[in-house]
């Protein structure tokens, strides 16, 4: 009985290498798996944290809002500017904004709470600008949406580490999505982290939207406390450029003076403010705009120029002009507009690179 107990049993050795071999199989699946995976995002790079996308050069605005922190950090120490803003600001080539160093950490549908908890995460990590450039939206102010800011920037930690980011399924959709162009919106990021528009094949003149939203002239006072979050830096306000019809739609809902209102509150805390959102030249001709508030290489390229020179020829200056005669420039901008139809045939230019 003792020896029967003691014996044995058939094949037990043979089952324990067959269950080590399976584990093992199982557990090499799963390392070419991971391995693979972060290497097509290390290669694609969706969320900045090498050099982009070293395959086609180009990368689509996915996950701003972490990229733009990861990009930043490793190299804060190179910048002595920073622009704050949605998608119109990150358009901006911040680089060339002369006798600065800037960076662009503006990102796709910001909005100005946002901005508050992005400033606030700098300060705590010992930024300190020289310069802050600040875009000051339209539409800030006709959306009071919950921000929409990572936990890592509310809590003030690390962002994730690259292995957690790049041994994601998520971020592997963004990486195949970029590789056969499925672009989230029509902007793309160049090899050196410069926004571009994505052209159309066919030109689509943008359409005056038929609902006006509520305007909360009281959200001013949150860009004047994001202005504040760097009291040591110079700053630098503007309105970005935007299609005319938002300012003639504007006017017609008797919103205009409630507008024009909080840019000269907000103005106030600014050591420079400038206006591209009046009705001018640029913003009455549609064809450099898919959308109405996203413009073209060209007009970016005059907008940093004329932030630079602090002079807005075509646009205001409410610092150094008086609100009333700015106020009339915008009332006869409108009337003109009654009787000059917007620029719609001529045919769309291309950025200078293109996906």
């Amino acid at each position: 009985m003792q020896n029967i107990i003691a014996r044995p049993r058939q094949g037990s050795s043979a089952r324990r290498r067959l269950a080590f071999s399976y584990f093992a199989v199982l557990a090499g699946t799963i390392a070419v798996i991971c391995a693979a995976c972060f290497l097509v995002n290390a290669l694609v790079d969706p969320l900045w944290y090498f050099r982009g996308n070293v395959i086609t050069g180009i990368n689509y605005a996915f996950n701003e809002r972490l990229s733009k922190v990861v990009r930043f950090l490793p190299r804060q120490q190179d910048y002595d500017c920073i622009f704050l803003g949605s998608s119109h600001t990150a358009l901006l080539p911040a680089d060339r904004f002369a006798g600065f160093r800037c960076f662009n950490m503006a990102f796709s549908h910001g909005r100005v709470e946002e901005f508050i908890h992005y400033a606030r995460y700098l300060r705590d990590r010992g930024v300190r600008p020289a310069l802050v450039v600040i875009n000051v939206d339209k539409f800030d102010f006709e959306e009071d949406a919950p921000p929409n800011v990572p936990p890592f920037i509310r809590t003030g930690s690390e962002p994730p580490s690259v292995f957690k980011s790049y041994l994601s399924l998520d971020t592997l959709e963004f990486s195949l999505r970029t590789l056969r162009q499925d672009f989230p919106s029509r902007l793309f990021y160049d090899a050196d982290f410069n926004m571009h528009i994505i052209p159309r094949r066919r030109y689509r003149p943008p359409v005056a939207p038929k609902v006006v939203p509520p305007f909360h002239a009281e959200l001013a006072e949150r860009f004047i406390v994001l202005r504040q979050m760097f009291p040591e830096a110079r700053a630098i306000g503007f309105t970005p450029p935007i299609v005319a019809w938002h300012i003639q739609q504007l006017d017609r809902r008797g919103h205009l003076e409630a507008y024009l209102g909080a840019l000269e509150r907000i103005s106030k805390a600014f050591d420079v403010f400038l206006d591209f959102s009046i009705p001018s030249a640029a913003t009455m001709n549609t064809t450099t705009t898919y959308d109405g508030g996203h413009y073209m290489d060209e007009v970016n390229q005059a907008t940093v120029a004329a932030l630079v020179a602090g002079r807005a020829p075509d646009g205001a200056d409410w610092i150094n002009e008086p609100a009333a005669t700015i106020r009339a420039r915008y009332r006869a901008r409108l009337e003109e507009m009654a009787t000059r139809p917007l620029a719609l045939a001529e045919t769309v230019r291309a950025p200078s690179i293109s996906p």
